[in-house]
């Protein structure tokens, strides 16, 4: 059964996902993993909070971010595993997906033409160039 990641973010479409995600296992079972990857604090942060607090903080975040995807392939019998990563999105995605031998990652529809996307590439570009760096085969979609 291959083995999905899925890049679940509150200011994308998650509705979405978990719509593309029922599809894919409708078509050929898998299994999919979903990965909420949280932004570091900074040290202004750090200095009024312990780490404990901080892991909590994250936690609280990703698990209420993950919680609508995961109930709709739960509903729909796709199995999933949750997961969470604190770094910067695009090396944390390829982190996991090297990690875990993922087949595909699903990341989902552009959220806009920002000024970083403009420089920097969409996240899929980003990933598919670091997935391409270290000469490792993955679709991204």
């Amino acid at each position: 059964m291959p083995d999905v990641l899925a890049f679940v973010r509150s200011d994308r479409d998650t509705d979405w996902v978990a719509g593309f995600l029922v599809k894919l296992h409708q078509r050929e079972p898998i299994h999919v993993h979903l990965l909420s990857v949280r932004s570091p604090f900074n040290g202004h942060v750090r200095m009024f909070f312990d780490e404990p607090r901080i892991r909590a903080f994250h936690k609280e975040d990703a698990e209420s971010e993950l919680a609508p995807v995961r109930g709709a392939l739960g509903a729909a019998g796709v199995p999933c595993d949750s997961h969470m990563a604190v770094g910067y999105a695009a090396e944390e995605i390829v982190r996991f997906a090297q990690n875990h031998h993922c087949d595909r990652i699903i990341v989902g529809p552009p959220k806009g033409s920002g000024v970083s996307e403009l420089v920097l590439g969409s996240l899929t570009r980003q990933i598919e160039h670091m997935m391409r760096l270290a000469r490792t085969t993955c679709e991204v979609l």
